[in-house]
């Protein structure tokens, strides 16, 4: 989260995520996500995880589409003949896009709305231990948790559902108000 404190990003509220099909950029749509979901976008640093901020979100929306309606971001003169081109001369404009938008991308979820960015916010330890996942079939711990801390991240890359009782842990987080 280098890029967020450089480019001033706490703080402020989250618009927009982008979504791809790689680990290093995991896939929203194929997670599921829809309009209305919450979406806690997180780093790990030193075994521990901090979540930046909550975004509910209210679509999830095509690359090209996101490009055509922020031309505040992607001036017309500057788009490339691929996305990823017109993505890139997005970042040289303005480098905090790379916060965001690290490689291959192909949607976008937009955000109805988001607490500010916040790079203190540090799962306590026994919420990381008693952490876990949903899907339809089951629940799973997240792995590598010692001492309530992370040993591994391997288990937190990509996009989860959050079990009913974790869901309510990082919700208590976030007090609404």
């Amino acid at each position: 989260m280098k890029i967020a404190k450089k480019h001033g990003l706490a703080g402020k509220g989250i618009e927009f995520l982008f979504g791809g099909p790689h680990t290093s950029q995991p896939s929203f749509s194929r997670a599921g996500v829809v309009g209305g979901d919450i979406i806690y976008p997180i780093f790990v640093r030193d075994g521990m995880v901090h979540i930046l901020s909550r975004v509910v979100t209210s679509e999830i929306v095509t690359v090209d589409h996101f490009i055509a309606s922020r031309p505040d971001l992607y001036p017309p003169e500057r788009h490339g003949k691929w996305p990823f081109e017109t993505l890139d001369a997005g970042v040289e404009l303005h480098p905090w896009l790379r916060a965001l938008n690290w490689t291959c991308s192909d949607h976008v979820v937009l955000a109805e709305r988001s607490t500010p960015v916040n790079l203190d916010n540090v799962l306590p330890a026994e919420m990381l231990t008693r952490l876990t996942y949903r899907s339809k079939k089951a629940e799973r711990a997240v792995r590598g948790v010692v001492d309530g801390r992370l040993t591994t991240i391997v288990s937190l890359q990509g996009v989860y559902r959050l079990s009913l009782s974790s869901e309510s842990d990082f919700a208590s987080l976030f007090p609404v108000g």
